[in-house]
């Protein structure tokens, strides 16, 4: 080895020294609360069953209307059938007949229908004499 190269060699090798060597340190990462996912978490889980209590709620306030919608329809059902069997009744030949007489009617001898088209009168004595007329 040449005196140049034991001279570039001692140069570069280290010294040693007293001192400790100094060295650039990266400052630690601030740590991170655990607060905030907390918060977090507990507040997605109050919505959440807020959230449900409400709308098993609005279901119990809907159930109870529709309950009370059905009563009211079967008793109008009811109704309904209580008035059709009464307008059956005073529909029926015989109660007819019968109010009829309380009101004095009497019962039709000659029953004649008029034909507007044709002009005639259809029906009855007085009709089959009329029409043997026209003819």
């Amino acid at each position: 080895m040449s005196t140049s190269t034991a001279r570039a060699l001692r140069s570069t090798a280290p010294r040693p020294s007293w001192r400790p060597r100094l060295e650039v340190v990266p400052s630690p990462a601030p740590s991170r609360s655990v607060v905030p996912f907390l918060l977090l978490c507990a507040s997605i889980l109050a919505g959440a069953l807020l959230t449900a209590l409400l709308l098993n709620t609005q279901m119990a306030a809907t159930a109870y209307r529709i309950h009370d919608q059905e009563v009211a329809l079967n008793r109008m059902n009811e109704n309904e059938a209580s008035l059709r069997a009464q307008v059956e009744r005073a529909g029926s030949p015989t109660t007819l007949e019968r109010e009829a007489q309380a009101l004095g009617m009497v019962p039709a001898e000659n029953v004649r229908f008029v034909h507007l088209e044709e002009g005639r009168i259809l029906g009855g004595d007085a009709a089959a004499a009329t029409d043997g007329g026209a003819h």
